[in-house]
């Protein structure tokens, strides 16, 4: 008599199992790429962002730093590269806001006062983008 081994043979699961994996490892990897690749575009634009951002404020702070303020609209190329333009509209608080929030907590009306925007507008990623900068002044803030 003679005593048997069973000898396996795996020939034919080999080749699947290193597919099988080699395709698993392919999607992790599409899918890792994917992933970097919308971080990327997100850090992008949240540069892109703080930039506008930056330039809107300095010329919002520009104008609301003027020792004279009167009603104005203007309009400001600023960047050959990105097209972009600043439009600068002051006008008395009265024209922009309604009377119920031009009053102090006293219930006084608030005087002289005026509205200033500043509106950015350029060209980026196929299509104009906007963003705008508000604040209010006292007329006679930087006067003595």
């Amino acid at each position: 008599m003679r005593k048997g081994r069973r000898v396996r043979r795996r020939g034919g699961f080999v080749l699947m199992e290193v597919m099988i994996a080699l395709t698993v490892f392919s999607m992790v990897g599409v899918s890792y790429m994917v992933a970097l690749n919308d971080i990327a575009d997100i850090l992008r634009e949240m540069r892109s962002d703080a930039k506008m951002g930056r330039i809107l404020h300095s010329e919002l702070m520009k104008y609301a730093s003027l020792p004279e303020i009167q009603e104005l609209e203007e309009v400001i190329e600023l960047e050959e590269k990105n097209d972009l333009q600043i439009q600068v509209i002051i006008r008395p608080l009265e024209d922009v806001v309604e009377e119920q929030r031009m009053t102090t907590e006293k219930g006084r009306v608030m005087q002289q006062m005026f509205h200033l925007q500043v509106i950015g507008t350029w060209y980026e990623n196929r299509e104009y983008q906007e963003r705008t900068a508000e604040t209010w002044r006292y007329a006679r803030l930087y006067q003595q």
